[in-house]
């Protein structure tokens, strides 16, 4: 599931070495056709190279930051899907005060529980542990319907007055909006992704580019080999970025969970004090 898109087949490291082999190469098959054609004709063309080969560095760095705000916008839909959790978390634990016992102290360690494994979660993610992440998604839904079912239970004993009507509105209502988070922080990690097309084209708009800057080369008679590496390193680099932050687990960004581990040291010390 988290492999769906092309470019996950490959690290981002790997991914790196490959877009800065391939630029090389491309700007290499530019400098050699260049040479085959260096006569006095071609020479008397150095300007507009020049000009093409400006325009197409120029629509190579556009697309970069546009396919860059794309990533970015993805990025930040996480971090808001995170603070979205961790409301609600916080909302049902309040509301977990409503309830008598046993249903307050079993909604309050399922929540601690629940947040506890978003925290093991974010780790896994930072460890590239697909498996756990797997398996930590599937006890999250677990835990959220055994909360659903506690709410029921504790709306059907108290099917009367007005304050069981409170808790079963917002409890259930926290608890349902728990399950519809983590619904779109999935689909925002897995299918809220660039879309192919935009990699094939910026990968289209880098080589051209290379291709072009190496053509000019050729024509002036010299091509400077540390000038060559810097360009497709500068562009590797951007493209592993963008990849990373596009990807369901980055290895290079990770999301400031603070707010969570907050959350989860208030609710290990409201439980420890209730006993």
């Amino acid at each position: 599931m988290l492999e769906a898109h092309f470019l996950d087949r490959f690290s981002p490291e790997v991914l790196f070495l490959l877009s800065v082999g391939l630029l090389v190469l491309v700007m290499e098959i530019g400098f050699r056709l260049g040479r085959r054609g260096a006569d006095q004709s071609a020479k008397a063309q150095h300007s507009q190279v020049r000009a093409i080969m400006g325009a197409a560095l120029g629509l190579t760095a556009f697309m970069l930051a546009f396919t860059f705000a794309m990533a970015q916008s993805h990025f930040e839909v996480r971090v808001q899907g995170m603070l979205e959790e961790t409301r609600l978390a916080n909302d049902a634990f309040m509301e977990a005060d409503l309830m008598p016992e046993p249903y307050r102290g079993e909604a309050r360690v399922l929540l601690r529980r629940y947040m506890g494994g978003r925290l093991a979660m974010a780790d896994a993610g930072h460890a590239g542990d697909l498996d756990r992440i797997f398996a930590l998604l599937e006890e999250a839904e677990a835990m959220q319907d055994e909360l659903w079912a506690l709410g029921v239970a504790h709306a059907r004993e108290r099917s009367t007055g007005e304050d069981a009507s409170l808790s079963r509105g917002q409890f259930l209502q926290s608890v349902i909006g728990l399950m519809d988070i983590q619904t779109s922080r999935l689909e925002a990690a897995i299918s809220n992704r660039i879309p192919s097309v935009i990699w094939y084209t910026l990968y289209l708009t880098g080589s051209l580019s290379m291709l072009i800057t190496g053509y000019q080369a050729s024509l002036v008679g010299r091509r400077s080999p540390l000038a060559t590496v810097t360009l497709a390193v500068a562009f590797s680099s951007v493209m592993m970025l963008i990849t990373d932050l596009d990807r369901p687990v980055m290895r290079f960004f990770e999301i400031d969970n603070q707010v969570v581990v907050d959350l989860v040291d208030r609710m290990d010390g409201k439980i420890q004090a209730e006993g």
